[in-house]
């Protein structure tokens, strides 16, 4: 496994290489973050011990054709354009596809705008990978079948809320041709995006060992995000690495 860690600004580049870390995810979250980055003069050349991944704006209203259309999609395409800029290769964006909240008609528009989106990206040399937020297997693979060059970011906290069973059993089981890289952070579980707490591994409810050993078993051995504060990602890697030395030291037995 690779492993990395969030960058919301120039000085984190630095500070995950010190750190070790394989790789960095530029976080675009709002205008002005696409600015920086489109000004930096960054490019993903850091030779063969380090290298960038993207991840784009969070969505906003979820059933809300107007703003998917009008201000959601263009902010996608923006992200696109400074990830090709950057020369990234891996783009990760939010779309609630939850069947349970978001509407059948919203979700067919979101599908037409992830579509498009995906073409847009193929063009210029970036996989978009769609992150499951509450989601079912089910939900994501109604998504994924329709978009063959879409894929998909596992994401294990995510998975973990509005559910009384951590759904990144079904999703690896089901979808593990789709899995192109994984974010890990911790929980108490819960029922809205307030209790997406983004806590170190191992201090909330989160049982990692099997999640981890079912990655494992499906041959994942790609980038693992962990996505937290600075001053904890140390001591979380360390955790997260021990794991999955052992359950993959356990399969090959």
């Amino acid at each position: 496994m690779l492993y990395g860690g969030h960058v919301k600004k120039l000085a984190h580049l630095e500070m995950l290489q010190e750190m070790g870390f394989d790789f960095g995810e530029v976080v675009f979250r709002k205008t002005e973050d696409l600015l920086l980055w489109s000004q930096s003069g960054v490019k993903n050349r850091f030779g063969p011990g380090f290298f960038l991944l993207g991840h784009g704006p969070f969505e906003g209203p979820p059933n809300d054709v107007p703003h998917l259309c009008q201000t959601y999609l263009p902010s996608l395409k923006q992200s696109v354009d400074v990830a090709h800029e950057m020369e990234l290769s891996l783009l990760t964006v939010h779309l609630w596809m939850d069947s349970r909240f978001v509407k059948p008609e919203v979700r067919a528009e979101k599908i037409v705008a992830l579509r498009e989106l995906t073409a847009y990206a193929h063009e210029r040399g970036i996989q978009v990978a769609l992150e499951n937020l509450s989601e079912s297997a089910e939900d994501l693979a109604a998504v994924l079948d329709q978009i063959p060059d879409l894929v998909l970011t596992l994401d294990i906290g995510h998975a973990q809320l509005l559910t009384k069973t951590n759904r990144s059993f079904e999703i690896i089981d089901r979808l593990r041709a789709w899995i192109r890289h994984v974010h890990v952070h911790d929980n108490h579980g819960g029922n809205s995006a307030k209790d997406d707490i983004h806590l170190p591994i191992g201090e909330g409810v989160i049982d990692f060992p099997p999640i981890l050993a079912a990655l494992v078993r499906a041959e994942f051995d790609g980038t693992i995000t962990l996505e937290l504060e600075p001053e904890v990602l140390v001591e979380s890697r360390a955790r997260v690495r021990s794991i999955v030395e052992t359950v993959s030291a356990a399969a090959e037995a």
